[in-house]
């Protein structure tokens, strides 16, 4: 029981380990190319992996270079798990070395948007080694002890208890009533020894319940995503967690010389000084980041338990839904004024005016209703994060397309052409058919609204790799500036406003359109002039 305790306590120990390193190489691969991470770790005792999901090894940090001579790592029983349910983990002996390796691994995005495996993996033959000495070391111990009880029991207790029931039948033989009294052999020893196995059989119990809710507790500290620092009553450090890190200095446990940033250290001043909670959002100009500190006093044990928690991108989430509503409103009020204003001009206008003014409501509603399906749009895609995947028929794409564009293309004659690349003799496209369709209906409408003088041309282009789909929508439009490039992803962001009020926009379509092509895991790029027209490129994983 013991051995097996301590087994799964070193298998915890090393699965937490490798989780730490998948954590910063994680961060590293969305930040930097193989050949830098490479030079990061080359030196290293640390050996990762990057594979893709369909197990092929794509990056090796021990045979840099030579990853093509790899075998396929999909039957590995990590990457397994990590397919079936997002995390792996496994110890085994290598085919290579015969050596007892660890591995960890999990699904991560890559810089370029892609779903691939990050492995890492620690050799484990020191820890089975380390887990015997210690299996001979209890083995030794206990043989020992057992000999010392034996000769103890043997030599001075046995001796001494057969003296005492001497005295005892004596005693009673005196008294005449011995006759009835009699011991089955040693039976105090026996019960001692009940009471012994009873005893440690329950000392175990609690040192596993202890161990396991210690590490509950460990768990638990570890995940939130507040940092967590205990101080005594000499407001010296007793135990912290590791998030945030860069708020404290290490190797320091004096709370004036732990916490960095005197916004913190003042309301842990107020705490102390007033023996009160205390909770309160400051913005740390150091890092030019917001958080919420919140300081309890522990007033049993004089102890006092500092929480930090990052509220940045809360605070701009509110802001931006401040901005969201206030765009919201605007954009419903103008259309509605209008509809408000000929409605009532109707009631009096002449019969040559009526047909006109009718018109005019008629594209206001249009226009509504395009700013509320934008606005559901935009809530459906932040309210969901499901991809739902399935075969679709190009001609079934194509189809809907043009009945949903069917009136813009009939009013401008427009002309929409196909470019296909398919490795499928099908002619079927792997993808959330909802979400592309919406892709291409903002894309192409766009194109016929920001038409030239010219009949709008747009040709979709659709190439199939092994794992994507790259996707181009080209037109003859007016084309974009180089300055207005960086912004039209921007919720509410219309080009030339002047010039393209009269266009029933909302400035929504291609915010939309990025979203959702980054939650097909993919992104969109577009390449334009002024005057020559644009072509937007995005992929989409399969």
């Amino acid at each position: 029981m013991n051995i097996s305790f301590l087994s799964n306590l070193y298998k915890d120990g090393v699965k937490n380990s490798l989780r730490e390193n998948v954590f910063i190489i994680s961060n590293l691969i969305k930040e930097y190319g193989r050949d830098e991470y490479q030079q990061i770790f080359k030196d290293s005792d640390m050996r990762f992996n990057i594979i893709e999901l369909d197990g092929k090894v794509i990056y090796d940090s021990r045979k840099y270079n030579e990853e093509e001579k790899l075998e396929n790592h999909r039957n590995r029983r990590e990457v397994r798990d990590v397919r079936n349910i997002g995390i792996g983990f496994d110890i085994r002996k290598t085919t290579i070395s015969d050596e007892i390796m660890a591995y960890y691994a999990v699904e991560r995005i890559n810089k370029e948007g892609e779903k691939i495996i990050v492995r890492v993996s620690k050799n484990y033959g020191e820890t089975l080694k380390m887990l015997k000495i210690i299996l001979l070391a209890e083995l030794l111990f206990f043989t020992i002890l057992n000999f010392i009880i034996h000769s103890f029991y043997k030599n001075y207790l046995k001796r001494d208890l057969y003296q005492k029931i001497e005295i005892i039948e004596n005693f009673l033989e005196d008294k005449g009533n011995g006759e009835n009294l009699y011991f089955e052999e040693d039976p105090w020893i026996l019960n001692l020894w009940d009471v012994v196995q009873k005893w440690q059989k329950q000392n175990l119990e609690n040192i596993v319940n202890l161990n396991r809710e210690k590490r509950i507790l460990h768990q638990i500290i570890t995940s939130i995503d507040s940092s967590i620092c205990l101080f005594d009553e000499k407001l010296q450090l007793i135990i912290k967690n590791s998030k945030f890190n860069y708020l404290y200095e290490k190797d320091k446990s004096y709370y004036l010389n732990l916490i960095k940033d005197i916004e913190i250290i003042d309301i842990m001043k107020k705490a102390i000084l007033e023996k009160q909670n205390q909770k309160t959002e400051v913005y740390v100009l150091r890092l030019k980041r917001y958080f919420s500190v919140n300081i309890k006093f522990l007033e049993q044990d004089q102890r006092y338990l500092l929480s930090v928690k990052d509220i940045t991108q809360t605070r701009g989430m509110i802001e931006v839904q401040k901005t969201f509503i206030s765009n919201v409103s605007h954009e419903l009020k103008t259309p509605l004024t209008n509809i408000k204003g000929y409605v009532i001009a109707l009631e009096d206008a002449p019969e040559p005016l009526r047909a006109q003014f009718i018109k005019t409501i008629k594209n206001n509603i249009d226009k509504l209703e395009n700013i509320i399906i934008d606005f559901l749009n935009i809530s459906k895609i932040e309210s969901s994060n499901i991809v739902n995947i399935e075969k679709i028929p190009v001609s079934r794409l194509k189809t809907e397309l043009h009945a949903v564009l069917n009136e813009r293309i009939k009013t401008t004659n427009a002309k929409i052409s196909y470019n296909l690349n398919l490795l499928n003799k099908e002619n079927e496209l792997k993808i959330d058919f909802e979400k592309v369709l919406t892709i291409l209906k903002n894309l192409v409408e766009n194109a016929i609204i920001y038409k030239n003088n010219s009949t709008p041309e747009i040709e979709i282009s659709i190439i199939e790799t092994k794992n994507r789909y790259k996707i181009g929508v080209k037109d003859n439009g007016v084309g974009i500036s180089s300055e207005d490039i960086e912004k039209i992803f921007e919720r509410f962001y219309r080009v030339d406003k002047a010039r393209t009020s009269n266009k029933a926009g909302t400035g929504l379509g291609l915010s939309i359109v990025k979203e959702l092509v980054e939650r097909c895991g993919g992104k969109i790029d577009v390449i334009s002039k002024e005057g020559k027209g644009t072509i937007f490129i995005f992929t989409i994983l399969k």
